[in-house]
């Protein structure tokens, strides 16, 4: 008797545990879904304010929709106005088979309704309203309703009407023009330039160079000017004919001119300064023009102009303290 009923027992405990693994293994094996968040995108999403506009939304779905299923679109702020795009949208997931259409469209949103299943929703999909809004950020957000609750999707995107999106970063770079004639070496100022002694046998020569820094794009126009000849009252040493140059023992007063170069631009010498040796004007004259800044180093003797003054003369040359001021204007074009 006690045998029997050990089996029994036994027996007993074999069953209860065969219907609780029998009612918990569903639940063991079973992989359940969820409502998904996608990534929502608008195409365009800036917008002309108060231009109606075609918007593309799109999203990849966690699944397909079926017949009955919704999309809801909702706008927050609401916009100015919502419609169907210039072709109403019918084909939500782009295979060329109509799947639903659009309903109950206003400035809030509205609502796509399936009447037909989707075969490539979980590939993409787009669908579009044509939008007007006036300035500022819109959210736009989507909600759907399937069939089987656990794939519905949502998401969200941003419409930037007006360029409300857009943050004007403005600065100023000041002008900036200085002059200045330095020494041929370009390690300091000078304002004097020493013939000295004029004598039949030689030349004399005195030279200096002229200095422009400017951030003008356009460049800027060197002129020169001076107050007379090379004068000792009433005496003079004649001027060098253009096209000819000062030679030692015939009397002949000029400037030997080299434009050098800029850093942001070329340098072009201007009328009789192209060649040497040139009479010094008594009216403004242009000397060189550059068409771009120039920003020279110090010392530059690249980037700076080099004026060489020359002076000869022969027997009937009057005794005297013979000197001139010659004057520099620079203009630029900003």
């Amino acid at each position: 008797m006690r045998r029997q009923k050990r089996s029994l027992f036994i027996g007993s405990v074999l069953t209860i545990a065969t219907l609780f693994i029998t009612w918990i293994s569903p639940m063991l094996l079973a992989s359940p879904a969820y409502a998904a968040g996608v990534a929502v995108s608008a195409t365009p999403s800036e917008l002309t304010a108060a231009s109606a506009t075609d918007v593309t939304f799109s999203y990849v779905s966690s699944a397909e929709y079926a017949s009955g299923d919704t999309i809801t679109f909702s706008f927050s702020p609401v916009v100015s106005a919502v419609a169907a795009c210039a072709t109403p949208d019918t084909d939500a997931d782009n295979d060329a088979t109509p799947d639903g259409a659009f309903s109950g469209l206003s400035t809030s949103g509205g609502t796509y309704t399936f009447n037909a299943s989707t075969t490539t929703a979980t590939t993409a999909v787009s669908l579009c309203l044509k939008v007007t809004a006036a300035t500022g950020n819109y959210s736009l957000a989507m909600t759907d309703n399937k069939a089987v609750p656990a794939n519905n999707d949502y998401g969200a995107a941003l419409l930037y009407a007006g360029d409300d999106n857009d943050v004007l970063v403005a600065a100023q770079v000041q002008p900036t023009l200085t002059f200045a004639i330095r020494n041929t070496a370009d390690d300091a100022d000078t304002n004097v330039c020493p013939l000295g002694v004029l004598s039949l046998a030689t030349v004399k020569t005195c030279a200096y160079r002229l200095k422009v820094s400017t951030n003008a794009d356009s460049g800027y126009t060197v002129a020169i000017t001076s107050n007379g000849g090379l004068v000792d009252g009433t005496n003079d040493i004649n001027a060098v004919t253009e096209g000819n140059t000062v030679i030692a023992g015939s009397e002949g007063y000029g400037v030997a001119f080299v434009g050098g170069s800029a850093t942001g631009g070329s340098i072009t010498e201007q009328g009789d300064f192209t060649d040497d040796d040139t009479p010094v004007p008594t009216s403004p004259t242009n000397l060189y023009v550059s068409d771009g800044n120039n920003n020279p180093t110090a010392p530059d003797t690249t980037n700076t102009a080099l004026v060489t003054h020359r002076a000869a003369i022969d027997a009937n040359t009057s005794t005297g303290n013979y000197s001139q001021t010659v004057t520099y204007t620079v203009t630029a074009s900003f």
